[in-house]
């Protein structure tokens, strides 16, 4: 019975994780975007200037909206659309069929399916944030793309995985390729999955995250102390409010009805000893 108790007390850590740290996670998120107030990029260039005397390294956490530009023409790989930032994979999709013998010893046939990433890719241009009076704000985006709030605009497995030669000769892209594993005989390839994420190019954004001032230019990023949310959306503020509040409640109904069942299973384990 001791496999009873260790998943009892697994699930039971579980339950305390979402019930308590994940729901807490998703109410500061929520607190943050209630309590900052919607900064004019004037607002904030005048908040991080007057601290440039006497701290250069000024940091602030704010909340601002605007619309999504790029600093250079951005085109999708894949769709060829304009965009103002986009990230991109191809993943091969595959089978393996083998036999294998059941628990009676019976001779069967089975198949497992198997997605690999081949490559990924992600725009090289600078994400800008843009108000209606053409101030431009810098949003990083340099190694946490997978922090952005992307929107997934295409998703289509294709037989051949067909790639532009001039395109795979841009010195100027950021691209990562990955060899897949080798899963042997009855291995077969069934296409190639090919998925883009963006944002649309004078699309609404709504962002919260850490100003600061590098010469004379505007730059929101990732807080310092990781407890702060960073979030680059196209949602509004509403929704995501929505959305984070929708988060605690799943996590704690979720965390209780783990920790009662993991108690359940730990008790029944100490008393089958």
């Amino acid at each position: 019975m001791i496999g009873l108790i260790i998943i009892g007390i697994l699930l039971v850590a579980l339950g305390v994780y979402l019930a308590v740290f994940q729901r807490a996670k998703s109410a500061n998120v929520a607190l943050e975007m209630q309590v900052q107030p919607t900064k004019t990029f004037e607002e904030v260039k005048e908040a991080l200037e007057a601290m440039q005397e006497y701290n250069p390294a000024y940091r602030e956490l704010v909340e601002v909206k605007g619309y999504a530009a790029s600093s250079e023409a951005v085109k999708t790989p894949y769709t060829n659309r304009q965009v103002a930032f986009y990230t991109a994979e191809t993943v091969q999709v595959s089978e393996t069929t083998e036999e294998y013998r059941d628990s009676d010893g019976n001779r069967r046939m089975r198949t497992t399916k198997h997605e690999d990433k081949l490559s990924e890719e992600e725009s090289s241009a600078e994400l800008i944030l843009k108000d209606n009076a053409g101030n431009e704000i810098v949003i990083e985006t340099r190694g946490i793309a997978s922090k952005l709030d992307l929107v997934k605009t295409h998703d289509m497995l294709e037989t051949q995985n067909n790639q532009n030669p001039a395109y795979l000769n841009d010195p100027f892209r950021i691209y990562r390729k990955f060899n897949p594993p080798s899963y042997g005989t009855g291995h077969r390839i069934l296409g190639y999955k090919r998925i883009e994420k963006t944002f649309p190019l004078n699309g609404p954004l709504y962002v919260l995250g850490e100003a600061y001032m590098v010469a004379n230019r505007i730059y929101i990023g990732p807080p310092k102390d990781k407890k702060q949310p960073f979030i680059v959306t196209t949602k509004s503020e509403e929704q995501m409010l929505k959305e984070t509040q929708s988060s605690q409640t799943t996590s704690t109904v979720v965390g209780i009805i783990c920790a009662v069942l993991g108690l359940v299973l730990t008790i029944v384990g100490f008393t089958k000893k």
